[in-house]
């Protein structure tokens, strides 16, 4: 324990007694920064060690649900400036898509069933469902992006996960990286995965380039398309015809690059 002249590292400090005699002690603000960042590390490990930023668009959407375009480096760097924060019991944890998968597949592997994902092949005793993994945390990261081997099964794990959080009303925070974009090119992309978050907050931490974005071609002859990005504080749209390739529907699909990039966020470094 570090030293302190206020607790003499006992991280707690007198403060007088009940009426029968009985002491009372309150936490030293020594514990409670000890604290704070145990619960910062606890929700993604070594988070404590990322660098100070001076804000963070983040800060004001704690109860809100989001979709997150960022690297790893600027994602941990904004959640540390959130979560330094926001207190030591607050209930914040940052999950990946290879641990949603690994959770989803461990009653199966308990079952005693053979499992063909080269990823999954240990069995969380941790946590034993999907729901296990997923409900606890008052707001839920989900870093997509780490999972590697291709699963049939990923974009319908992720979905059970989205609707998981919105049937027992509380927040997710989506996050994808500028280069690996939720598209039909990703790994846990689905159709029904990308209208559920048609109406949540957009939040771009990165520039995100070169960009893609999702054309809508009906068969009438019109256009529509969707940047692959919008400004904080806007609903992203997208158009209901939207279509992959296992999927019928009366619009097809095409990616083209973006014409402009956004304009990447500077966020100043400060000591803390």
């Amino acid at each position: 324990m570090t030293g302190c002249d206020k607790c003499y590292h006992t991280g707690a400090i007198d403060a007088g007694f009940t009426d029968v005699g009985i002491p009372i002690t309150r936490p030293c603000a020594c514990q409670i920064a000890r604290d704070i960042v145990r619960n910062v590390n606890r929700a993604w490990p070594n988070l404590s060690t990322a660098p100070k930023i001076e804000s963070s668009p983040l800060s004001e959407l704690t109860d809100e649900n989001v979709y997150i375009t960022a690297s790893d480096a600027s994602l941990r760097a904004h959640l540390r400036h959130v979560g330094l924060r926001m207190g030591a019991k607050w209930g914040f944890k940052v999950h990946t898509d290879s641990d949603m998968m690994t959770a989803w597949l461990a009653p199966i592997a308990i079952a005693g069933k053979e499992i063909l994902d080269p990823e999954a092949t240990a069995v969380s005793t941790e946590r034993a469902t999907l729901v296990d993994l997923t409900e606890p945390p008052e707001l839920l990261i989900l870093r997509l992006g780490v999972k590697s081997a291709r699963n049939s099964a990923m974009g319908e794990v992720l979905l059970e996960a989205l609707y998981h959080r919105a049937h027992i009303g509380k927040p997710v925070w989506l996050v994808d990286q500028p280069g690996r974009l939720f598209n039909p090119a990703h790994i846990a992309f689905s159709e029904d995965a990308l209208h559920h978050i048609t109406q949540w907050e957009r939040v771009a931490l990165d520039e995100v380039g070169p960009g893609m974005s999702i054309e809508m071609v009906s068969h009438g002859g019109q256009e529509h398309s969707t940047p692959s990005t919008q400004s904080r504080g806007s609903a992203l749209t997208l158009s209901a015809g939207y279509s992959t390739s296992n999927a019928t529907a009366s619009a097809t699909t095409r990616i083209e690059r973006t014409v402009t990039e956004p304009k990447k966020k500077k966020f100043k470094r400060i000591e803390e």
